[in-house]
């Protein structure tokens, strides 16, 4: 007994020390994809055309809806799976990471082809290749914190944020100089992703394709299902209203929603980093079951304190922040800044629900009320689209937001002894 509890002495601060890397990695990660992200499409609305803009807002709309099946088919349960078992398989996972690129490709080819043989235009070129390269950037990037976590690579998950951060920093860089144009920029993205994928490979071992496609079928027959559903219920007030807003619009309307919803990212950042640090001590200060309705509520109160002082601010100063941004491109579209500070308060009150949502494992009830508000933002988005164009896109968004945070809230407290 005195030798194994120094074996285990022993072990401790070791385990204490790799979580701490794992961590202090995975939040650097999160942080800096987030920071290259916000800067990219600043960039891209600074210096190239407002249908460039709308076509890689679009684009990252598709692409965030598709990505979001892989998550809840695949990353979620390669997060979920024990450890030992995620090591033996990392082959398979792989292979099936893989398999998910090629299609992504393909799908592409295939859609650029068609748009092709009916002379759309190259608005329509634009959206398809955006999207395919949004998937490509969103998938991989999030694959990787999965599987590299699992496999206790927590140091090559944030060399590989900071490769993509320094691809993205030089082709921005070179698009404001304007020596690159919009259609290089799409393929230095799609291309840094491949190269990110064949890394990992060369350091973590090569995919097992016929293990992979297996795993790849499994998971879409076990959870495609219920990936789909959870898509279908979390679109309709966050991506529809665009895809309308670039359907029914001229281009210039779509660019605006994109280039105010970009200027609320830091808010989003900053909530997210609090996210994530009361994420992990959530079941320590909720522990009770009547307690944990109370404490949950404590961080909806901070983060919306914290979201209307951002709101604030961004009233006073609209004009100011739209024109440091993106100079005069966007002069006029104030409005449509101030419209999105509701939206991302409702959003950011919604990761504390999201916390007790989990915790008491009520999916059922929780994506039963976001399909209500994607439903009830759907309703509006037409009209409100076509009256108030970018202005009505961002107030159906409101709407759904309104409608999911306080159904989940309902919900909570109802559950609660």
């Amino acid at each position: 007994m005195a030798i194994l509890t120094a074996k285990l002495s022993a072990a401790a601060p070791a385990f204490s020390s790799r979580y701490a890397w794992t961590r202090a990695a995975t939040v650097g990660d999160q942080l800096l994809i987030a920071f290259t992200n916000f800067g990219l499409t600043l960039a891209i609305g600074r210096a190239f055309s407002h249908e460039d803009l709308a076509s890689y807002g679009i684009g990252l709309s598709v692409g965030l809806m598709l990505q979001a099946v892989q998550r809840h088919a695949i990353n979620i349960p390669l997060m979920l799976e024990n450890d030992r078992r995620a090591v033996r398989r990392h082959k398979s996972a792989l292979a099936e990471q893989l398999i998910v690129l090629l299609c992504s490709l393909a799908a592409g080819a295939a859609a650029l082809f068609a748009a092709y043989l009916l002379d759309a235009s190259r608005y329509t070129h634009l959206v398809i290749a955006a999207s395919v390269v949004c998937l490509l950037i969103y998938t991989e990037l999030e694959f990787a914190r999965a599987f590299l976590i699992k496999l206790k690579r927590p140091m090559i998950l944030l060399a590989a944020a900071f490769w993509y951060a320094a691809v993205s920093g030089v082709i921005c860089l070179s698009s404001l100089l304007h020596w690159t144009s919009y259609e290089t920029l799409l393929l230095v993205l799609a291309g840094a992703m491949l190269a990110h994928y064949l890394a990992i490979v060369s350091i973590v071992g090569s995919p097992d394709l016929r293990r992979g496609w297996t795993l790849f079928l499994m998971n879409m027959k076990r959870y495609g299902g219920w990936a789909g559903v959870a898509t279908a219920t979390y679109a309709g007030y966050n991506h529809l209203p665009l895809l309308a807003l670039g359907a029914f619009t001229a281009p210039l309307h779509a660019a605006a929603f994109v280039a105010t919803r970009s200027l609320m990212q830091p808010l989003q950042i900053l909530l997210r980093g609090f996210d994530i640090a009361d994420k992990s001590v959530f079941s320590e200060g909720a522990k009770e079951p009547s307690g944990a309705f109370k404490h949950t509520m404590k961080l909806v109160i901070l983060y919306a304190v914290i979201g209307i002082v951002f709101g604030v601010f961004i009233g006073l100063f609209a004009g100011k922040i739209l024109e440091l941004a993106y100079g005069t491109k966007f002069s006029g579209f104030e409005a449509a800044l101030i419209a999105w500070v509701p939206v991302y308060i409702l959003l950011s009150v919604t990761m504390p629900f999201e916390s007790l949502v989990y915790t008491r494992r009520n999916f059922r009830s929780y994506y039963l009320i976001r399909g209500i508000a994607s439903l009830g933002s759907l309703v509006l988005t037409f009209p409100l689209v076509i009256r108030f164009s970018e202005v009505g896109a961002i107030a159906a968004c409101a709407f759904g937001w309104l409608i999911a945070v306080v159904g989940t809230a309902l919900m909570l407290k109802r559950g609660t002894p």
